[in-house]
């Protein structure tokens, strides 16, 4: 006895067909997670954009301070030169804060792929921790274009991380990044406004090139 009912081809998938799905899937998953989440190069690129504000700031303020920055002037006159010899490096990016003004300058002194640090919210809780970048203390207006102004805080010298505080870098002194931010590389900033990637190899490079054969990084 024939029974009635529709009859149904069951067919399992190929391998040839599972593999295009996971390949579809991985190409959508590849255009969608950069603009949902922001790609690490596009963040990098933030990262950059920071240091080159950062680097108008100073910049703005030398023009009013006769070519020099806040940390070649004393803090009588308006400067920071005093705080060098602290373990801090917050005061010196404070002098540039009216001239990136409001809510900006603090969001502009984070790295957005720094995890460990966060902007400040106002002139009071404003310390080192709301700071993702070094800067170099002897940086001069009057330098090439490849005098050192700031960059990021990860590094190693000699194999060994960092800590907060003042950094003295030689011409035979082997710098590095770690991957604490970025990975293979860092941004840095130059007394003549231009920011620009830098890669691990290339640090050593940039460190001989500068006008000084010292300089003090001071690092948050």
């Amino acid at each position: 006895m024939k029974t009635s009912g529709a009859k149904f081809n069951e067919r399992a998938l190929t391998l040839v067909e599972v593999l295009v799905v996971i390949a579809a899937i991985t190409i959508l998953a590849a255009v969608l997670l950069p603009a949902l989440t922001g790609s690490g190069r596009s963040l990098r690129t933030v990262c950059m954009s920071n240091l080159k504000q950062i680097d108008l700031g100073f910049l703005m303020y030398s023009s009013d301070f006769a070519g020099k920055y806040p940390m070649q002037v004393s803090a009588k006159d308006g400067g920071t030169s005093e705080f060098i010899y602290t373990s801090h490096t917050f005061p010196h990016f404070e002098k540039i804060q009216k001239y990136i003004p409001g809510q900006q300058f603090y969001g502009l002194l984070v790295c957005p792929l720094d995890k460990a640090r966060k902007a400040a919210t106002n002139s009071e809780t404003f310390t080192d921790l709301n700071i993702s970048y070094f800067l170099n203390v002897d940086c001069s207006t009057k330098g090439t274009s490849q005098s050192l102004l700031a960059g990021d805080r990860n590094l190693t010298t000699d194999g060994y991380t960092t800590l907060s505080g003042t950094l003295i870098v030689t011409t035979n002194i082997n710098l590095r990044w770690t991957q604490e931010i970025h990975l293979k590389g860092g941004n840095l900033a130059f007394a003549d406004g231009h920011a620009e990637w830098c890669q691990s190899a290339n640090m050593n490079n940039i460190i001989r090139q500068q006008p000084t054969a010292t300089n003090r990084l001071s690092i948050p």
